[in-house]
């Protein structure tokens, strides 16, 4: 009951942000950053596999025609056999704003809550799907910890689920204090965070 009054706040007060959220990330940006990363990088290799196709073409047709076996074995793969290089998954960590050691999104987050929303419904992001992993910092016990990063990866998968995304498209991931995104300073504030993760 207590999320559900919470998250109607929130859809009231969203477009009411802040001005302390005019840095937050624009639609183009979440969605450029979470594009998946395989059509990509199959892209990539495409292109560069015509331009590396060439010289081995122009050798084939020189070549006599009693040796098709030598030409064959000098010919570049075709481009089905390529693959993506390997990598982390297309992420983006926000800095969305949570009431003191709760669950609780504050208002002034409506605005970067409402860009990722758009940028999942675009047609570049529309059938992807994604881990809503809730981080913290190190201060306080790890087993509360890990308990308020589940609540708040909740949290947020609501409010989108909310807004129009489809909840199968969405996973709530509690990290607590175990990936911090500065780990000289555990107890620093970037440690908080809510980090979007493609899911391929």
């Amino acid at each position: 009951m207590q999320t559900r009054r919470t998250l109607m706040l929130m859809l009231a007060l969203a477009p009411l942000a802040a001005p302390a959220q005019t840095a937050a990330p624009d639609t183009p940006t979440m969605i450029e950053a979470l594009k998946p990363a395989a059509t990509r990088g199959l892209r990539n290799l495409v292109v560069r596999q015509k331009a590396e196709a060439e010289p081995a073409s122009a050798s084939a047709a020189s070549a006599p025609a009693a040796a098709p076996m030598q030409a064959a074995a000098n010919a570049a793969p075709p481009p089905a056999a390529l693959t993506a290089p390997a990598g982390p998954p297309p992420s983006l960590s926000l800095a969305i704003q949570f009431e003191n050691n709760s669950a609780q999104v504050r208002p002034e987050s409506g605005r970067v809550l409402g860009n990722l929303v758009a940028a999942m419904q675009s047609p570049e992001l529309k059938g992807v799907r994604f881990a809503i992993e809730g981080h913290t910092d190190a201060r306080g016990g790890a087993q509360a910890n890990q308990a308020l990063s589940q609540q708040r990866a909740d949290e947020v998968r609501l409010y989108l689920i909310a807004l129009g995304v489809h909840p199968a498209r969405l996973r709530a991931v509690g990290k607590g204090a175990s990936e911090p995104a500065n780990p000289f300073d555990p107890a620093a504030s970037e440690n908080r965070r809510v980090r979007v993760v493609t899911l391929e």
